[in-house]
């Protein structure tokens, strides 16, 4: 920068096109950026807590609802209550642990015609599945998609004290 020119002079030579200004300014409009917000977390509010919250429990469920209709639904059943080739997860008979689940879900039973599933998903994402399935056996959750089986035809409302340990 020369010692005579200011720093819009400066800016304006860079010569970056109005449509990606304008782009940026959108982007930073539809995020909601709150440019008004402090950058720094109170400590209180970084702290993990031990239990999810209703809202992180109902994320969990509906994705684990995702999941559950990207690969688990066509030998499971849409509502995990089985068909004939796999069997009813919601019985009550039938309820493991997440450790099992865990287990289960990534190792399979090769013997029985179910695939090791550790390749497409991790072990965040059957969490979340094992969650969708608890709420189904436990009958927390009716069938149905989780968005749209709560409150006037809203988001499911996990109940405030589920899932018992």
């Amino acid at each position: 920068m020369r010692s005579s020119e200011s720093v819009g002079q400066s800016v304006r030579r860079l010569r970056i096109p109005k449509s990606l200004v304008l782009f940026g300014l959108a982007a930073v409009m539809a995020i909601g950026w709150n440019l008004s917000a402090p950058l720094s977390v109170p400590v209180a509010a970084a702290a993990a807590p031990a239990e999810p919250d209703a809202q992180e429990m109902y994320k969990s469920v509906y994705n684990g609802w995702k999941w559950w209709h990207v690969y688990c639904y066509r030998c499971h059943g849409t509502d995990a209550n089985g068909t004939p080739l796999a069997p009813n997860l919601t019985d009550l008979n039938r309820k493991v642990s997440l450790k099992e689940f865990l287990k289960n879900v990534r190792d399979g039973f090769p013997d029985e015609g179910m695939q090791a599933w550790s390749k497409l998903l991790d072990d965040k994402q059957i969490t979340q599945l094992y969650y969708y399935v608890m709420a189904r056996t436990d009958k927390v959750l009716p069938a149905g998609r989780p968005d749209e089986v709560g409150p006037n035809h809203g988001p499911w409302v996990p109940p405030a004290n589920w899932p018992k340990k």
